[in-house]
This record gives structure tokens, sequence and C-alpha cells, in this order.
């Protein structure tokens, strides 16, 4: 369809080789970890494809940055399912992982350039630029769970609330508001299921609440998106001009889409990031956007899935932690786009155009993977004790005596 109506025949090299590029993430998973999960795989691939097309239909020179940097991406995270097996000493890195995160941050808020009232993103060597937050919230959710796996009592979950405290400021500190919310939400259900009880549910709950409001009243561009959400129509010249079109866009495009290049997705200001689930639902259809809701849904399910299963709590909770990271990130993006929350300015994963989103999402689907494969060797080893123990039972087992032995 895209060949079609541009007559690019770069189009259809584009199309073959990120066809190819899928297929080699699929076989390799499939020859290098064969206990990976097939449906994780395949729901990665099928997000990363709907994200080239529409990237293709709405800037080629982005979708060819896009698919260079998914090779990359693919090269780096085939090796991280592996490592997350193999290297036993992931838990004793937690104060590594809490440094690294807060250097990581700090640096954003003292070399970051603003953009839409935020500093999100630091430029290296004037070449290309880098979202720490993006990579941070990885090792954010190593450190919770290595502070947390064994010791939960008050002066651990104190000093852990503390340091978690400490990089949700400096993101405050750096207007980048919808990260700080995301890191805010995944600490306190991290928080939740490692200690059970429902007082630190409560009392993260309340201080969000509060921390909400105090940014309303601190930060001139988040009232300015709290306008834009209530009455869109009202500033739709200016503030609500973004969302306006956003709607118009997914109500145009109805249940089955206007068709790829039928439609009008330029209009919407950041369309490729934040806004690209309104592009998808306005030329791809309603119907599609749903399917697309449901395999991100579906892919929250295999996270949280495995963290029931594991067995180590410390890897529990990681995997517990990348699931509430990227559902949350799934609702603040579609429920930005749809006027049922405020624009929070956060990416699609796989989908939106981003360096640091995609390579970020693509290490969390590759440690989920390697959650996978540790349990699935966690299940082969009990079965293992099991078929042993019943052999030594029949082993030693009295001989069974004939009726004529009484």
């Amino acid at each position: 369809m895209l060949y079609t109506v541009t007559d690019e025949i770069n189009l259809i090299i584009l199309y073959f080789l990120q066809v190819i590029l899928v297929t080699i993430v699929i076989v390799n998973y499939q020859l290098l970890y064969p206990k990976a999960s097939r449906l994780v795989t395949n729901n990665m691939c099928m997000l990363l494809m709907v994200g080239f097309i529409m990237l293709t239909r709405l800037s080629y020179e982005k979708a060819i940055r896009q698919y260079a940097i998914a090779i990359c991406a693919s090269v780096i995270t085939i090796v991280i399912p592996v490592l997350i097996r193999k290297v036993r000493s992931l838990r004793r890195l937690t104060w590594l992982y809490a440094m690294i995160g807060i250097v990581g941050l700090a640096a954003v808020t003292i070399f970051g350039s603003t953009s839409y009232g935020a500093k999100i993103s630091v430029t290296i060597g004037g070449l290309f630029s880098i979202q720490p937050s993006e990579f941070v919230k990885i090792l954010f959710v190593f450190f919770v769970a290595g502070m947390l796996y064994q010791d939960t009592s008050f002066q651990r979950v104190c000093v852990t609330t503390v340091i978690a405290a400490i990089h949700v400021l400096i993101l405050v500190a750096s207007r980048d508001l919808g990260a700080a919310l995301l890191f805010f939400v995944t600490y306190v259900v991290m928080l939740y299921v490692a200690t059970k009880k429902v007082l630190y549910f409560a009392g993260g709950l309340a201080a969000g609440s509060a921390a909400s409001v105090v940014a309303y009243h601190l930060f001139s561009h988040i009232r300015v998106r709290v306008r834009a959400w209530q009455n869109p129509l009202a500033y739709i010249d200016k503030e609500g001009y973004q969302i306006s079109q956003s709607l118009f866009a997914i109500g145009t495009g109805g249940w089955f889409g206007m068709g790829l290049y039928q439609g009008l997705p330029d209009k919407i200001p950041v369309v490729k990031q934040d806004f690209i689930f309104s592009a998808v639902s306005e030329e791809l259809g309603g119907i599609f956007a749903l399917c697309l809701i449901m395999v991100c849904f579906s892919c929250f399910l295999m996270f949280l899935n495995i963290a029931m299963q594991m067995k180590d709590q410390f890897y529990k909770l990681v995997a517990l932690g990348l699931g509430t990271i990227y559902a949350f990130q799934v609702f603040l993006t579609i429920g930005g786009v749809t006027k049922f929350i405020p624009s929070t300015g956060v990416t699609l994963p796989l989908v939106s155009y981003g360096g640091s989103s995609l390579l970020s999402s693509m290490i969390i689907f590759a440690v989920i993977q390697g959650l996978y494969i540790l349990r699935e060797d966690e299940d082969e080893e009990i079965e293992r004790y099991r078929r042993k123990g019943t052999a030594q039972r029949v082993e030693e087992a009295p001989e069974a005596q004939s009726p004529g032995d009484f």
C-alpha cells in the first residue's frame, strides 16, 4: 500500500529488510534459547512491525533511523537472557544500580536540553541524543528488588524509600513528570508486593495524590496540560490543539480506518513519539487499535505470570517491576491520546519513534525472556528431584510377598 501510493521502490527494499530483521530475531531466540517464550518474542516483533509501518508512512528518514536502532538493539539484547541465567551476582549490585541511576538522572537535570517544558535528554557529541530515564527505570527496578527481596523491615523500607524518592525528585526537578510518575507507581507496587502491607500502599497513594496537587501549582506546563485535558475544544487554537487533533483522528478512523496515506496524522504535533496511537487508530482503524492494546495486555499478562511463578523472590520482584513499568507506560500513552487522562509525554513501547525508548523496551523484553528461561530451569529441577525421589522410594520399598507366604 505504501509503495502504490508513493511509487518509491525504496519502501519495498526497506520492507524486506524489516522482515529479515524480525525473522532473524525470532530464529535466534528459537535456536539460542529453546526454552524462551515464543509468545513474548512474537508479541515484541508484532509491535516492532506496527511501529515500522506507521513510521515509514509518517517519515521515511525516521523509519530508516528506527530500523538501524532496532538492529543495534537486537544485537545488544540477544545476550541478555544468558546473562540473567548465568550471572548470579546481579542481586548484590544494589547500590551500584542506585548510584548509576541517580548520576544519570542528575546529568539530564544539569546538562539536558529542554523540550516541551521538560529536560528529558542529553545530546552527545552533537550527533545523537539519549534519554537516560529510559534505562534508569530498569536499573531502578533491580535496585528496589535487591533492597526488598530478603529484608522488608521498617528500617530497610525507609532507606529504600529515601533512595527511590531521590530518583523521583530529580525527575521532578527536570520537569519530566511522566517519568517521575512511572517511577513512583512502580515503587509503590513493588513495595506492596514485597511487604504485603496495605498501609504502605495506601500511604503511597496519598503521597502521590498530594504530590500531584503540588506539581499542578508549581509547574505551568502541567496546568496547560490539565486545561487541555479538561476541555480541549475550548483551547483548540493553543494548548488544546494537540489533543483535539488526536480525538479528531481517532474518530475519523472509525472501526476500519481511513487507510494508509488517507488520513491526516501529520496534523497532530509529536505524532511520531507520544501520539502514534492516534495515527494507528486513524489509518488502520479502531479494531486494529484495540487488537494492538490486546497485544500489549498479553505482554503484561506474561510478565505477571512469570512473576507469580518465579521461586526466587529477587527475580519475582524484577519481573513484577518491569511488568508494572511496561503496563503503566502503555496506559499513560493511550490514556493521554484518548483524553482519558492528561497527556504525560510518554512513548508507546516498541511502536513510537525514539532510540532510547526502543532500546530500553527491547532490554525489558530480553530480561523477561531470561527470567522465563530461569523459571523453566526451576520447573525442570523440581521435576528431576521429584523423579529422583520417586525412584529412590521404589528402590527402598520391601519386595512384595505372594499369598502363599502368609
